[in-house]
């Protein structure tokens, strides 16, 4: 996918023991979405220089929202869940990979305008 707007997941249901997330939503905090560069050799799977929190009714997070814009590459993303009372999640598995393209150059203006 070229030049995406966001980032979607499906907020987990039970802890890693297999318990139930408590329904009254006091579990999960919130969200902490990375994203990583899928063509730097020092970029690994699980460090993300790029980052963004989510609220904990978070099903999504736009990319506008990361701690800087993203120049034009490749990239993974991964979300992982925050909790106070449990710790946080491992990173989720990361995505399929994304590419922010470079802007597109506008064309130049007219010249030569005269009024008659």
């Amino acid at each position: 996918m070229t030049n995406p707007t966001q980032i979607t997941w499906t907020d987990p249901t039970t802890n890693v023991d297999g318990t139930p997330i408590d329904p009254a939503g006091t579990e999960i905090t919130g969200f902490a979405v990375g994203v990583r560069s899928a063509t730097d050799p020092a970029s690994v799977a699980g460090t993300y220089p790029f980052t963004a929190s989510a609220p904990a009714n978070a099903t999504s997070a736009l990319l506008s929202a990361l701690s800087a814009v993203l120049p034009p590459d490749n990239y993974f993303a991964a979300v992982q869940t925050l909790s106070t009372s449990n710790g946080n999640s491992a990173w989720s598995a990361e995505s399929n990979q994304f590419t922010i393209a470079a802007p597109v150059s506008p064309p130049n203006p007219p010249s030569n305008v005269q009024v008659a």
